[in-house]
């Protein structure tokens, strides 16, 4: 990176995107000078404001100005008046991916991919990483509670990365070691099918490092399958059944989380259990993702005194499942979940917690996803008491015909089995909670857009 004259300006078009304002962090944290532009100013636009990033609401040619080098978003389309400017007037443009991967040359680096789960595994992998002082630096795909930030400049060998499959770009990062969380029908716009999605997992898991390895899950039957047809076999498993090379066993729930044994088995190594493993976070899918950081940090050497003290202190990650307030024994969670998969695996999570009604608000996220799982998201609430659908959040997408938060409310009502409710405005579903909402019940926010600005500011009036 050091062929990047510090002097020169690098601006990010569409520098609030999660992903984007991790790297703006990064590169500002390094000494480069840093500037960009969103559509709006987000939480990720006011954060960066604050560390000094100067940043212009809406896109304009004038913006570039004296810039030396464009870093745009996989969001940011070709006719954007700033990407157009700088084609005519010769500054060097980059993708994010292509900059996320300069930045990784620095260092060693452990890349996150899959369908789910990215964000909290590295986030789980980041804490016991600094727990035992290895100071790492971190790109995440959200706001890690403990950093507040989606980033962290460490100045330690290591360098954590969540992965976007989104655009293919994923596997062509430089990775050391690899973890592969899940695979599901996520994306399916880029790649069509999902045969070129499973393709696109076998080139990153042989993208790796031959001087490193992969973890996979193997409660995944697609992923364990792909892994195993691979000519490497550098891979080591994480899950609940006997595939696994770490193994969850004896796993007990309560109030305050899960707590666990962990049987390690590899190949010439004796088998090792780590007994009564502390975690503050709930849900199947939650003790995958920190199986999966256990054994990544296992592999690479990591003392499981650390392991288990950064297990057990874990804060957990903004919108999951993310508690925004108590009140009269109402509880309002604020959950990122827009993928059927994400969905009952949240609800699932809070009907094992709790034996009262469960409230569901949702804002469907991006026609073409909802378009493409309509079937299966509209028979992911039967953990549900009641659910509210609300429009859909275009992302920027143009609308589709049938595909409508009240065809979506009269499906899952039928496939769900129910009681379903759409709202055309958020302030219809405020007055609903108001009068509805008992004692002891749960309110549950989710979605992927602009639902949690919503959700928050309307609980923390509550009360008052």
């Amino acid at each position: 990176m050091d062929h990047l004259n510090k002097k020169g300006r690098i601006f990010l078009v569409g520098i609030g995107g999660i992903g984007m304002s991790g790297i703006a962090e990064i590169l500002h944290n390094l000494g480069y000078e840093v500037t960009g532009s969103d559509q709006k100013e987000g939480s990720n636009v006011i954060r960066l404001k604050k560390l000094g990033i100067k940043i212009k609401i809406g896109h304009n040619a004038s913006n570039i100005k004296g810039s030396s080098l464009i870093v745009y978003s996989s969001a940011i389309k070709k006719q954007n008046v700033e990407i157009k400017e700088a084609l005519k007037i010769k500054i060097p443009l980059i993708s994010r991916a292509e900059m996320l991967a300069e930045l990784m040359r620095m260092k060693k680096t452990i890349t996150v991919a899959g369908s789910h789960g990215k964000t909290t595994t590295i986030s789980i992998i980041s804490e016991i990483f600094v727990k035992s002082e290895l100071d790492p630096t971190v790109i995440n795909g959200g706001i890690i509670n403990s950093l507040g930030s989606n980033t962290r400049l460490g100045f330690g060998d290591w360098m954590i990365v969540e992965t976007d499959e989104s655009d293919g770009s994923f596997t062509k990062l430089p990775s050391f070691s690899g973890l592969i969380t899940s695979i599901d029908d996520e994306h399916i716009d880029f790649y069509n099918n999902m045969r070129s999605l499973e393709n696109a997992f076998e080139q990153y898991i042989n993208n790796i490092s031959v001087f490193g390895f992969s973890i996979i899950c193997s409660d995944d039957n697609k992923l364990y399958k792909i892994a195993t047809q691979q000519k490497r076999s550098d891979h080591f498993f994480y899950g609940t059944n006997a595939r696994a090379n770490y193994k969850a066993k004896n796993i007990r729930i309560n109030k305050q989380g899960q707590t666990f044994d962990i049987e390690i088995k590899n190949i010439n190594e004796k088998r090792k259990i780590y007994k009564n493993i502390q975690f503050p976070m709930h849900g199947r899918h939650n003790l995958l993702n920190a199986l999966g950081a256990i054994a990544i940090s296992h592999r690479i050497g990591i003392s499981f005194k650390f392991i288990r003290q950064a297990l057990r202190d874990f804060e957990g990650v903004k919108r999951r499942m993310t508690l925004i307030k108590t009140l009269d024994k109402r509880k309002y969670f604020d959950d990122y979940a827009h993928h059927p998969t994400e969905i009952k695996a949240s609800l699932k999570t809070l009907r094992d917690l709790s034996n009262r009604r469960i409230i569901t608000v949702v804002q469907p996220h991006r026609f073409s996803r909802i378009k493409q799982t309509f079937d299966k998201f509209s028979k992911s609430f039967k953990d549900s008491d009641f659910v509210i659908i609300l429009p859909v959040y275009a992302a920027g997408e143009k609308k589709i015909k049938n595909i409508n938060a009240s065809s979506l409310a009269k499906n899952i009502q039928k496939n769900s089995k129910t009681k379903t409710l759409a709202f055309n405005d958020f302030k219809k579903v405020e007055d609903f909670l108001n009068h509805e909402v008992k004692k002891g019940e749960t309110v549950i926010f989710m979605g992927a857009g602009n639902i949690s600005n919503l959700a928050n500011n309307y609980v923390n009036t509550l009360g008052k």
